[in-house]
């Protein structure tokens, strides 16, 4: 696909609804670069520690015990005072802003789906028609469903998984952004891939992607 600029899709996804799986798939039909962790491993060269030290922080904010233990490992004694009112760490911030610029670094650099890590904000400063959000959503059901499957592990392990990763994604966005990660409002397009099926959303996107900019 050659439209004389690079294009961006940007993928949000549930756990278990097929997001990374469609997004990959999107990719190739288009030719575009699929970009998924390689966002935190750039992040992590340029902050020169190891990706393993920030996989624990991919997508997820840090939890209020963790905010307390940083607090008194920095020497700050006046964190218990201020417990009601404790914010979210800078190093997070710092985290999620280095993410956004990378984010746009490749959108400069090629035409590619970014998967996750609030690209639906990081790009929204784009070009008008050059980036398409896209949300890719499913019922809890069939989501633990597919996990169970993937996985090979029981149903109560992966329900507790996709709660979990819900939750994390969800305060994250929340944290870092001030919005609902699962509000429609934030994306161009929203589907249920459990109604749509897999090749459907590839489609879908495939076809909005591919308009010309600016329609």
């Amino acid at each position: 696909m050659d439209t004389g600029t690079h294009r961006t899709i940007t993928l949000s996804r549930q756990m278990g609804s097929g997001g990374s799986y469609i997004g990959r798939l999107a990719a190739r039909e288009l030719g575009f670069a699929f970009i998924d962790r390689e966002v935190l491993r750039l992040a992590a060269e340029r902050l020169g520690t190891e990706m393993s030290q920030l996989e624990h922080r991919d997508e997820r904010s840090s939890s209020l015990i963790e905010n307390l233990l940083r607090g008194f490992f920095l020497g700050a004694p006046e964190v218990p005072a201020t417990f009601r009112h404790l914010k979210r760490p800078v190093y997070d911030r710092d985290l999620f802003s280095l993410e956004c610029r990378i984010m746009n670094e490749i959108a400069d650099r090629c035409s590619a789906v970014i998967i996750g890590r609030g690209g639906f904000f990081a790009l929204r400063d784009r070009p008008a028609g050059s980036v398409t959000q896209v949300f890719i959503h499913a019922p809890l059901e069939f989501r633990v469903h597919r996990v169970m499957k993937a996985r090979n592990i029981p149903e109560a392990e992966a329900r507790s998984a996709i709660e979990e990763c819900d939750r994390g994604r969800s305060r994250f966005i929340r944290d870092m952004i001030g919005v609902e990660w699962t509000d429609a409002k934030n994306y161009h397009l929203c589907i249920d891939s459990s109604v749509a099926g897999f090749p459907r959303c590839v489609e879908m996107i495939v076809g909005m992607a591919s308009q010309p900019a600016g329609n």
